[in-house]
């Protein structure tokens, strides 16, 4: 994916990754939400997936979603008449195909809660769901939703680590 959408959903997973401390992904989360911000474009939370981020939410962690408020490239999105309508159209395509779960391990209620995530993202007019979670990802596949892991997201050209040409060999930058 060669220019990223500018309507952009995420799923718990990235969430955590933007406000935590340890995450290989962040610099990549960042560049998204930079180049979101960038193209006057929004970053769409459900509200699912803000409560899940809440429940494990530190005090940097709220600061955070305080933040949401004040920026406009983000959205808080809720469950509502279109994303029902959405949720419940996934759900009628899955009981036609003969299996409620639509092919999904998981239990009902993880399946529901993963459909309507992918539905308030599609309600929303998102064009890519970033989300490592694979019940959300095969969700959002079903119904041509583009989703990428966070792994997936380009890295940016300006916090690679470029090699310097020596006499003798090759040293990276600041090495």
């Amino acid at each position: 994916m060669n220019e990223l959408p500018a309507l952009v959903a995420f799923d718990c997973n990235a969430l955590i990754c933007l406000t935590g401390a340890d995450c290989d992904d962040k610099t990549r989360l960042v560049h998204l939400f930079e180049s979101i911000d960038k193209r006057k474009g929004q970053a769409i939370i459900p509200t699912p997936t803000l409560a899940e981020y809440l429940i494990g939410a530190d005090r940097a962690g709220l600061d955070f979603v305080q933040a949401f408020e004040k920026r406009s490239a983000i959205r808080v999105a809720d469950f509502d008449i279109a994303a029902a309508f959405e949720a419940a159209q996934m759900h009628a395509a899955a009981i036609g195909r003969g299996d409620k779960r639509d092919g999904a391990s998981e239990g009902w209620q993880k399946v529901k809660y993963d459909t309507q995530i992918v539905a308030i993202a599609k309600a929303n007019g998102a064009r890519l769901l970033i989300s490592n979670d694979a019940g959300v990802r095969a969700c959002a596949a079903r119904i041509n939703l583009k989703v990428m892991r966070a792994d997936e997201l380009p890295f940016p050209d300006a916090a690679r680590q470029h090699a310097l040409h020596m006499e003798g060999g090759e040293a990276a930058a600041g090495a």
